[in-house]
């Protein structure tokens, strides 16, 4: 496991483990396993992307699989750490349902899968080098370098392949496809698609709704699982059954879902794509609403770095459908901050002042935001924080913010070479020996002494670098673990 993996690990059980402690206080001591999940210690539902196995990993946190039950669309799989690695991918969005103990132990007690689509292709749009568009059964689904893609290639989708799709909803209603799986090179007559998402537009009397651009027609559709016999707006619903035109889904059957099941649980965490900003401290994903305030934690990301489109993972206490943030991070690991020096339009790249020589890559699926809306409307002078991750050799961009010229600096990412008092994050020399003796932070933020900070670092590990710009150099004023 890596030092990076170790550290986001530390951090996340860190939270959760601060919450087993103030439940356990609170209770005297006792079981405060709910949600008809047994055991000791605070009981925890994940939602997020399979990130690695080994048990199984989401949102940074190593869960043991040991004795956990897989279900794969409601149905019970197996037991274990064999059902484990026999019926989940790396980039599926599951939800593991288990307990925190108060010695920080992760241990699933199920983990489940539920695909956002499956269905043939309709049309397919390159985007650039690293993305495309694919439409299928009516919802727009990207791809891009971060997506996971199995019994298929990027390269090698075409139309009318059946794939399965697990994944986001973006600000503008597309799904980030996280996971890509190839079924099938076509799909046969008569056979069955299924789609996931809300509920949208029921018109009873054609006994017909809608989930983003496909209309689902429910008139011979089992309907039991529903209260009421009847889908209801706003309801996350999974429809199966048979397509009879384009954009029209015969559905058989009609399944109930709900993101984090319906258990009761002490905490909660939630990868996903922030769709919309609230009012002050509050922004929202998908249906749920996320509170923030001077308690919670941003761990490698600002406040102001909360805008639609931005990837994050969220922690904390769930109350109907709002999440009161205890942290907040990114799943990224690169962070860049200066004045923008050169824009490249045509290779749609830019170089920020005081971290030459890294270019930064904007892509199709890169958000920009702030007083511009698009790559294009960036020029030299422009303030950026960049919010990416890196692709081979190449500096993505995940997000971008744009303000007015500033003079502070930023640089987060991996270490590649260290050689006192010389270190290299993403191709870009640091000279250390500029920075204050006290401007060197330990993990958790300790000052460390330069000598020692500098012998504790090892190659990939992240750190995040401060200072100001003058005259087109940067002052480094801090440097630290994260």
């Amino acid at each position: 496991m890596n030092r990076f993996l170790v550290q986001r690990r530390t951090i996340a059980l860190t939270v959760l483990s601060v919450i087993v402690a103030v439940l356990t206080g609170c209770s005297g001591g006792g079981d405060l396993a709910g949600g008809g999940i047994g055991g000791t210690g605070a009981t925890v539902a994940s939602v997020g992307t399979v990130s690695g196995f080994g048990s199984v990993i989401v949102n940074g946190v190593v869960y043991d699989t040991t004795d956990a039950e897989v279900f794969v669309e409601n149905v019970s799989k197996g037991l274990g750490d064999s059902a484990v690695i026999l019926n989940l991918l790396r980039g599926m969005v599951v939800r593991v349902e288990g307990r925190i103990s108060e010695d920080g132990a992760a241990t699933a007690d199920r983990v489940f899968f539920s695909s956002t689509l499956k269905g043939p292709v309709e049309s397919l749009i390159p985007l650039g080098f690293f993305s495309k568009q694919a439409v299928i059964l009516g919802q727009t689904i990207l791809m891009d370098d971060r997506t996971a893609f199995h019994n298929v290639s990027a390269d090698s989708i075409a139309p009318g392949m059946v794939l399965e799709v697990s994944g986001y909803d973006d600000e503008l209603g597309r799904v980030f496809a996280t996971y890509v799986n190839r079924v099938a090179d076509s799909l046969p007559p008569g056979g069955h698609v299924a789609v996931k998402g809300v509920v949208q537009n029921v018109t009873p009397p054609l006994q017909t709704f809608r989930i983003r651009q496909l209309t689902v027609d429910y008139s011979a559709a089992d309907l039991g699982g529903l209260s009421g016999n009847a889908p209801e707006p706003g309801q996350l619903l999974k429809a199966t059954g048979r397509l009879v035109a384009t954009n029209l889904l015969a559905a058989e059957r009609l399944e109930l879902e709900e993101e984090f099941g319906w258990g009761v649980f002490d905490v909660v965490d939630l990868e996903g794509i922030i769709t919309e900003e609230g009012g002050v401290g509050e922004f929202g994903i998908g249906r749920y609403s996320i509170r923030f305030d001077q308690e919670t934690s941003f761990s490698n990301l600002r406040p102001q770095d909360v805008k639609p489109g931005a990837r994050v993972i969220v922690y904390g206490p769930l109350t109907a459908r709002t999440i009161l943030a205890g942290e907040i991070f990114l799943p990224e690991r690169i962070r860049m901050e200066s004045d923008v020096a050169t824009v490249d339009l045509l290779e749609n790249s830019l170089v920020l002042s005081g971290l030459e020589p890294a270019a930064v890559l904007a892509i199709e699926t890169t958000g920009v935001t702030g007083i511009v809306s698009v790559f294009d409307d960036i020029n030299p002078g422009h303030h950026v924080r960049v919010l990416g991750r890196q692709t081979g050799g190449d500096i993505v961009a995940s997000v971008i913010v744009v303000t007015p010229s500033r003079n502070n600096v930023e640089l987060a990412g991996a270490v590649e070479f260290v050689s006192e008092p010389l270190i290299v994050v993403l191709g870009i020399q640091i000279d250390t020996s500029s920075i204050p003796p006290d401007g060197f932070k330990g993990p958790g933020g300790e000052p460390v002494p330069p000598n020692e900070f500098l012998g504790l670092l090892r190659l990939e590990d992240i750190v995040t670098l401060k200072g100001f710009l003058a005259g087109g150099t940067v002052n480094w004023a801090e440097i630290a673990m994260e």
